[in-house]
């Protein structure tokens, strides 16, 4: 295996829909934190009785679940060896590219900070070398410009179980293979997402979040290339 591509997907992770910028909660929380209503980043645990009048509310605002990604990801010893290469894929399809070098921001509020600015410009940080940037508006942009073997998606409802050996001996197998994980709370992946996959695997007979997901596969992954012993 070369590189492991992994793309978060149909990431809760968007500014206050146009819906919501005159909500009085929105408009409260614009003024605490100092930002344009447009450029807030929809948090549940601060706009939850503004969020009850959207559409698949139960699978938005909840830009966290991408945060500990991130730091699951970034901080793991096989990135750091410069085996992994990760993107973002939001619900309302926004690409953004992560650089292989970043560390992301441990404090949840300046992460948060971050992702506001990533959208307000389009990419962190404004000058020099960019750590975040949004890169296109259409999934098959990674697909397009990584050119992955297979694309793995993991997935609890659909998804043919397998154990984590059989996954890390299948990805090894490869030269770069790309995996798909849900980087929202809960329900599946859209269809054209499931399009998009040559395979759908679930590891184990439990449901996990996408941080725990991810802690063991890049972990095992590790342990089968010998770079944590």
């Amino acid at each position: 295996m070369e590189r492991l591509i992994i793309l978060l997907t149909e990431s809760s992770l968007e500014t206050i829909p146009k819906d919501l910028l005159n909500d009085p909660v929105i408009i409260r929380d614009a003024k605490r934190m100092r930002r344009e209503p447009r450029y807030l980043i929809l948090d549940r645990a601060r706009h939850h009785s503004a969020m009850a009048k959207l559409r698949d509310a139960e699978r938005r605002g909840r830009p966290d679940i991408v945060h500990e990604a991130l730091l699951t990801i970034q901080d793991s010893p096989l990135a750091r060896s410069g085996l992994v290469k990760t993107y973002i894929h939001t619900i309302n399809n926004v690409v953004i590219d992560v650089d292989p070098e970043i560390r992301p921001p441990r404090n949840y509020n300046n992460f948060i900070g971050l992702m506001s600015q990533l959208f307000e410009l389009g990419r962190v940080p404004p000058t020099g070398k960019p750590l975040l940037r949004i890169v296109s508006n259409d999934v098959k942009y990674v697909l397009n410009t990584e050119k992955p073997d297979r694309v793995v998606l993991l997935d609890d409802v659909r998804g043919r179980e397998t154990t984590m050996m059989d996954l890390v001996n299948y990805l090894v197998s490869l030269r770069k293979p790309l995996v798909m994980i849900g980087g929202f709370p809960r329900g599946s992946f859209s269809e054209a997402t499931y399009s998009l996959a040559n395979d759908v695997v679930k590891v184990g007979k439990y449901v996990m979040s996408t941080s725990s997901i991810l802690c063991r596969l890049l972990h095992a992954l590790e342990m089968r290339l010998g770079i944590f012993t």
